[in-house]
């Protein structure tokens, strides 16, 4: 666009959002068609010029976040408001996870992130930021048998563009063939470089997985839906970074985490402050056990997620 054409833009969506000017005054005033205002209006949202935002109100969620960080040992927790599909919901938790990452980050800061859906949405949720020199870097292999959108390595990559910093990737499977293979990746350099800084991060950005044949690591090849459902028959009822848990939060999967080419449970202990994003109604089985695991600091998530958690707990 010239420049002129951005002037008008900006000068159209002005009108519209901050003075509350209709469409239609706004073209009789400009000498604009109707539809030429509505797509510069279009135009304003896509390219970041205007951002609207839908907050929960306080008074459905405070004393539900106070509950969840009480009884479950929280930094904090914050809760959006529940959506009729969950393409939005999984948009408002993606959203209220960039908030806080914003306003928390800070130069020099390294953040250590994991893979999914949810995590994978945030950097699609954030506004234009001011400029950042943090480094994002994937907490976990990847696979190229799933779409980008889920793997650390991309989301490292777009977190980095949005904040303005820099992304390290981890060239290595998200889990091994077995723990030996396992142990071979680790113990290259690149990879035992990468986790470490990773380690030493002052946040991580997490999804808690479920225990599902559909679940993000059957997506990726990891194993197979039959393993699966093994595990679910030996407890497991979901997974952070890959490393499984029971509804107690205790391991649960057998030697699967011993296959993990990541952070495991203890590194995420370590980590000051571990944010961990659930958008889907079913889950909250797998959000109990994860907040059983100790790993979890702060919980992004929806009111009717933490109603059922609570209830569950």
């Amino acid at each position: 666009m010239s420049e002129a054409e951005v002037e008008l833009m900006t000068r159209v969506a002005s009108l519209y959002y901050m003075e509350d000017v209709t469409q239609a005054e706004i073209a009789s005033r400009l000498s604009l068609s109707r539809p030429k205002v509505g797509r510069l209006l279009q135009k304003a949202r896509n390219d970041g010029v205007v951002d609207i935002a839908i907050r929960t109100h306080p008074a459905l969620s405070a004393q539900l976040e106070a509950d969840l960080a009480a009884r479950f040992g929280l930094a904090g927790a914050v809760l959006v408001a529940d959506q009729y599909s969950q393409d939005a919901q999984r948009a408002m938790a993606a959203r209220a996870a960039g908030d806080l990452l914003a306003r928390s980050l800070r130069d020099g800061d390294v953040v250590a992130v994991g893979m999914g859906r949810n995590v994978g949405a945030v950097p699609d949720q954030l506004s234009r930021l001011t400029g950042r020199s943090c480094t994002f870097v994937a907490a976990m292999g990847g696979s190229p048998q799933v779409g980008t959108g889920i793997n650390p390595n991309d989301i490292c990559r777009r977190l980095a563009e949005r904040f303005g910093g820099k992304a390290e990737s981890l060239y290595a499977p998200a889990y091994a063939e077995s723990a030996a293979s396992r142990e071979a990746f680790v113990r290259h350099s690149d990879v035992r470089e990468t986790l470490g800084r990773a380690r030493l991060a002052q946040t991580a950005l997490v999804g808690i997985g479920d225990a599902r044949n559909d679940s993000a690591v059957v997506q990726m090849g990891c194993f197979s839906a039959a393993e699966m459902s093994t595990m679910r028959e030996a407890g497991a009822v979901g997974d952070i970074l890959g490393f499984f848990f029971d509804l107690d939060g205790r391991p649960a999967g057998g030697g699967i985490g011993d296959r993990v080419v990541g952070l495991g449970a203890d590194d995420l202990r370590a980590v000051p402050r571990v944010i961990a994003v659930s958008s889907e109604e079913g889950k909250a089985r797998s959000v109990l056990g994860a907040l059983r695991t100790g790993v979890v600091d702060v919980l992004v998530a929806s009111i009717g997620t933490a109603r059922r958690v609570l209830a569950a707990a």
